[in-house]
């Protein structure tokens, strides 16, 4: 079997439906792919979407757990995975019809432990511009993240198995794809980049992401810290290269923009935690090499401006200029 589709699912009855339809519009047999859909104790009615396309679609499988988050259920479906290659998708994305055929050859041109390709990321629904652009192969690839994310990756199960790599910390509800590529990109596997859209990544106001909830907020900021803290001690252990530097200076500078527009009260506790482990003010690893924060797609002045701000969140100047501007920016719009 190819390909194992590992889909963590909690409450997504919205748009699970579109996810499955896409997986299932594809140009290889059944056969050779199985869709792995893992419940992480659900409230609404995903499991039931699930079954019904399970009535029809016999590459379809539900896997039912209580609630553990997001690593458990995606260890779940690795552990279960039967295909050469799993792939994990979210449950409120979907994949470009068509495109199995291509990957799989793709994937047997060579000894290939990795398959990175391009995603295109879009609110809510796709426009009929984007649509059209779409059935022409014309999407841009708007995500430059393929080493942050687990969607842009197609991974040998074979060797991840043989390096022992999964979702190793279950207490991380947010950034835990990029650690573990990065753990995965650390075991050097042969890799092969692809450059076309496979891949559609939703951004809606019901995710983890962009939630404003308070709760929330505070649970993605404390995991975006714990995830810091993991990567100083991968540093602090001897891991100097590029590649760790370079990831502990992207993750430091999305989290101190996040701290950046909390209220005063929280912004100063979250800094405070960033002091004690030693990671504000932060002195910039010789090794790393990042021309751009990766924080805006603005290519003008004005995107050019907030880049350069946001590579000098690290330093006490620079965070404080960014404080001064979103309090700025909040008193203009309340």
């Amino acid at each position: 079997m190819f390909l194992s589709v590992i889909i963590p699912v909690y409450n997504c009855e919205a748009y699970l439906g579109q996810c499955l339809q896409s997986l299932l519009d594809q140009d290889i047999p059944y056969s050779d792919y199985e869709i792995l859909c893992i419940d992480d104790g659900s409230r609404d009615g995903s499991a039931a979407v699930v079954r019904q396309f399970m009535e029809q679609h016999s590459n379809i499988f539900l896997l039912e757990h209580a609630n553990q988050g997001v690593s458990a259920s995606r260890n779940t479906g690795l552990f279960a995975a039967r295909g050469d290659y799993v792939w994990f998708v979210d449950s409120d994305d979907f994949v470009r019809p068509g495109v199995l055929a291509s990957l799989r050859r793709a994937a047997q041109s060579g000894a290939w432990d990795r398959l990175t390709f391009g995603g295109y990321q879009f609110t809510d629904q796709l426009t009929q511009e984007e649509e059209a652009l779409s059935r022409r192969g014309q999407l841009p690839i708007n995500t430059p993240w393929q080493d942050a994310v687990v969607w842009r990756n197609l991974l040998r199960r074979s060797f991840l198995l043989e390096k022992g790599l999964s979702f190793r910390y279950p207490q991380l509800t947010h950034g835990e794809d990029g650690l573990f590529l990065y753990e995965v990109i650390q075991a050097a596997p042969s890799t092969l980049s692809l450059e076309d859209v496979v891949y559609f990544y939703r951004v809606h106001s019901g995710s983890a992401e962009t939630s404003l909830d308070p709760a929330v907020s505070r649970k993605r900021l404390h995991s975006h810290i714990d995830v810091l803290k993991i990567l100083e001690g991968y540093y602090a252990a001897g891991k100097t290269d590029t590649i760790t530097a370079n990831k502990i200076m992207a993750n430091l500078w999305n989290t101190l923009y996040e701290i950046s527009t909390l209220p005063a009260a929280q912004s100063r506790a979250a800094l405070e935690e960033l002091k004690k482990a030693g990671l504000f003010p932060f002195r910039r690893p010789e090794k790393c090499d990042l021309t751009s924060s990766y924080m805006t797609q603005r290519q003008d002045l004005i995107g050019r401006t907030f880049d350069w701000l946001c590579m000098h969140l690290h330093t006490a100047p620079g965070f404080a200029l960014m404080v001064f501007l979103q309090r700025l920016r909040s008193r203009k719009h309340p």
